[in-house]
């Protein structure tokens, strides 16, 4: 039987980091992760109030 786990790489997603924003609105609040902030919001957290 074939297993098509086995070719799962687990690697190959990139995995969502926190901590760089931590204390922030946009990170503690929204839930957006340091990446998103970065790519996003150009790495200014306070940027997220300018969502409409």
């Amino acid at each position: 039987m074939y297993d098509y786990y086995d070719d799962y790489d687990q690697d190959y997603y990139e995995h969502e980091h926190y901590g760089d924003y931590a204390g922030t609105y946009a990170q503690d609040v929204a839930g957006y992760s340091d990446d998103v902030i970065n790519d996003v919001f150009e790495g200014d957290p306070d940027a997220y109030w300018n969502i409409d």
